[in-house]
């Protein structure tokens, strides 16, 4: 009798196969699967965290901007729609103008601006509320892993200090 194992992912795969999503092009790839001996796709684990793909650092930067700066690996990519600074009540912040980015024709979303390697946004600290000498709000942002997965929408709290 030949046994077998199904992984997460190849779930997930069969999952959006069987709801008609065209997966097709996605299992080809040979460098997110391999076929061994197995009539199932193997699943390689080379997506990274998105917390490493996307490592973000927030500083305030003397006396009054908050930096947010992403170190992007290769082979990733940021939306530049999906940046968005949210306070504890829910309220979006409008940011400055973000830098150009690059534009991209997307699988999911058609023709869109993404962001590859670093960014760095500024903005005022006036422009958040800022209680006791912290400021709290959350990041959202979204990206994915160039022609493999696009990651969910991921939400970041930050608290920083702000010097009296």
């Amino acid at each position: 009798m030949k046994h077998f194992f199904i992984t997460a992912c190849q779930s997930f795969l069969l999952a959006a196969a069987c709801m008609g999503f065209p997966v097709s092009t996605l299992a080809q790839q040979d460098s997110l699967l391999n076929s061994r001996s197995s009539s199932f796709p193997v699943v390689r684990s080379s997506i990274l965290p998105a917390e490493e793909a996307f490592a973000l650092s927030t500083f305030i930067e003397a006396p009054d901007t908050v930096v947010l700066l992403w170190e992007i690996k290769e082979g990733y990519y940021l939306y530049q729609k999906s940046i968005s600074v949210v306070d504890s009540n829910g309220h979006i912040y409008s940011l400055p103008e973000l830098p150009a980015g690059k534009v991209i024709e997307d699988e999911f979303f058609g023709e869109v601006e993404v962001y590859f390697e670093r960014l760095l946004i500024r903005f005022p600290l006036t422009t958040l509320a800022v209680e006791n000498n912290t400021a709290n709000f959350t990041l959202q942002h979204q990206g994915c892993a160039k022609d493999l997965y696009c990651y969910p929408l991921q939400t970041t709290p930050i608290t920083l200090t702000v010097p009296e």
